[in-house]
């Protein structure tokens, strides 16, 4: 039995339907499944990226001016703390 693949060509913005045989449905499943599978991964990524980011612009300058007195003690913790709020890790 072939299976019907729908798409939208971009440029011509005209939906498009191709044809294919069960050995392309299956590698389509299976590609489909890893990418799945994958996800929490690629989730960690994001949420690890976005805290370095974070942690870069926000919180590193606050510990060297915590060390030198320049502000109260706890801001950079506060800070860190603040950061990993917006970003949390999912469990």
């Amino acid at each position: 039995m072939a299976h019907l693949q729908h798409t939208v060509n971009l440029k011509t913005k005209i939906a498009e339907t191709a044809e294919f045989n069960e050995s392309q449905q299956t590698q389509r499943d299976i590609d489909e499944a890893s990418w799945a599978a994958g996800a929490p991964a690629r989730a960690a990524a994001k949420v690890q990226s976005n805290r370095r980011a974070a942690y870069q612009s926000e919180a590193d300058h606050l510990y060297l001016e915590e060390e030198r007195g320049e502000i109260p003690a706890g801001t950079w913790l506060s800070k860190v703390n603040e950061i990993k709020t917006r970003y949390p890790k999912s469990e």
